[in-house]
């Protein structure tokens, strides 16, 4: 093992690094040449399989070189490496993967999720609009939270053609929607908008602001929808607005959040949690049965400051405590909305704040995904550069007392879900909403509502209309910056 690790190309995953991606220095490249057909697979697959077969969490599980197709498509290749129970790994063009990490994306602007309505023999599909990317064209065309629409450059959806009619969006490329409203329970087309695809770059921070019960308690609300480190100012921002408007809960909007890096989520969880200190354990990892010898058990727990190297270099991080602890709201119980649609990062925020304060988790059972992953990507500026790169999974994420158990979501305190129409982001009148601020102020407790048979008709279709999974697309737990390849060079 130490042999191949000293055959790669120098790491430097030292406490320079201010961006959210490291970008791990892959091994030698092959010397291979491009196969005869001149296809050029066949050294960028064995790049793939020498890093595999050091990072990757089932590397024992990996087939031996004279079993593998080195002449293959990258990503058909990726596939025969990928372990049946590895959901999330995946290979990606280089530049693509890192704008994508870094929350820039060609894009219109909207996230949706899918329902049914109609005849039951043979329902149509209809979208409403969950989000809208501030500063998109989507957003500056007025479309907003709660819009529905029907057809997609003029074509109707349903059960079987969806994803046919849908394949702009899928494609980041422009369409047209026509939109349609909600009125007794039924569904009506209103006009027609034309939305261009444009190179966005989405905040993590969509939204905040402060709420005040009937008792007079001042509730912060944040609605953070991307973990990205080199974002992490704006979380201060809102973090610094709270503190100075002097909330005194605290409501985390994650419920569509599918994840992102991890020092954004121990930042995050730092600047929430009571009696925070940067020595305190934020989280364990447990790599592959190879790195695991490489690495103690303490090298495996990570803590606050370990996550520090993300944002600052060496010289700044006591500086980066003292910003910490200066915006950090020092609460002792959080509200978290959090849903299927919450994943990665969003989870490990939910169980690792567990060891240190009352969480209540308000929603839905969320995703289950509790492994970390890393960017790799070829290093070798001599010709011809490896143009991919690939996000695999290198280790299983726990928190400070060693739970990392639930592949299968964490399960809230308070089951909630959304319903037509959407309430606009951050409104007391939001179901989620409402649950958190019921629990700070009981006299805001809302009653329970005897729902009308044709509502109750609609939110069984829309619950039991599992066919927009096109829409979820979990970001892995980033683990780049945490720690130092260096030591395993060095055992």
């Amino acid at each position: 093992m130490t042999a191949i690790i000293n055959a790669c190309k120098a790491i430097s995953l030292g406490l320079s690094l201010i961006v959210l991606i490291l970008i791990l220095p892959a091994c030698k490249k092959s010397t291979h040449k491009p196969d005869a057909n001149g296809q050029g697979n066949i050294p960028t697959n064995e790049w793939v399989t020498e890093n595999m077969r050091i990072y990757y969490y089932w590397n024992r599980d990996i087939p031996s070189d004279k079993l593998l197709d080195f002449q293959l498509t990258p990503p058909d290749f990726f596939e025969t490496l990928r372990n049946k129970n590895d959901r999330f790994s995946w290979i990606q063009n280089a530049d693509e993967l890192k704008d994508n990490l870094s929350g820039i994306s060609t894009t219109t602007g909207i996230n949706f999720q899918l329902g049914l309505y109609g005849d039951e023999s043979n329902p149509s599909v209809f979208g409403y609009i969950r989000y809208v990317i501030p500063g998109s064209p989507a957003d500056i065309g007025g479309i907003k939270r709660g819009d529905l629409f029907t057809k997609v450059n003029d074509k109707s959806m349903n059960k079987d053609n969806y994803n046919e009619v849908l394949e702009p969006y899928y494609k980041g490329q422009g369409y047209k929607l026509t939109l349609a409203k909600l009125e007794n329970y039924t569904i009506t087309e209103t006009s027609d908008i034309e939305l261009n695809a444009v190179k966005v770059d989405e905040p993590s921070v969509h939204f905040h602001t402060v709420l005040t019960t009937n008792s007079g308690r001042k509730v912060g609300y944040l609605f953070y929808n991307q973990f990205i480190n080199d974002k992490i100012q704006e979380v201060f921002n809102a973090f610094q607005d709270f503190r100075d408007q002097g909330i005194q809960d605290l409501i985390l909007d994650i419920r569509y959040n599918l994840g992102g890096g991890i020092a954004a989520s121990g930042i995050l969880s730092a600047l929430i949690m009571q009696n925070y200190d940067m020595e305190l354990v934020y989280v364990n990892y447990n790599y592959n049965q190879d790195l695991n010898q490489q690495f103690s058990q303490e090298e495996r727990e990570k803590k606050f400051k370990d996550l520090y190297p993300a944002f600052v270099d060496e010289a700044g991080l006591n500086a980066f405590d003292s910003k910490v602890k200066a915006a950090n709201l020092n609460l002792s119980k959080i509200y978290i909305l959090a849903t299927d649609n919450s994943a990665s990062a969003s989870e490990l925020v939910i169980n690792d704040l567990e060891p240190y304060m009352e969480v209540v988790h308000i929603g839905d059972t969320t995703y289950g995904k509790n492994e970390g992953s890393i960017t790799i990507e070829d290093d070798d500026d001599a010709p011809p550069k490896i143009e991919w790169a690939i996000q695999p999974i290198i280790l299983k994420l726990a928190n400070s007392e060693g739970f990392g158990d639930y592949p299968n979501g964490l399960v809230p305190d308070f089951v909630v879900e959304e319903s037509l129409p959407l309430q606009p982001l951050g409104s007391k009148n939001d179901p989620l909403i409402a649950k958190a601020l019921g629990l700070i102020d009981p006299s805001m407790a809302i009653q329970t509502r005897i729902i009308p048979p044709k509502a109750m008709e609609m939110l069984t279709k829309l619950r039991a209309s599992k066919i927009d999974q096109f829409n979820k697309k979990v970001i892995p737990v980033q683990v780049d910056g945490t720690f130092d390849l260096n030591l395993l060079k060095n055992k």
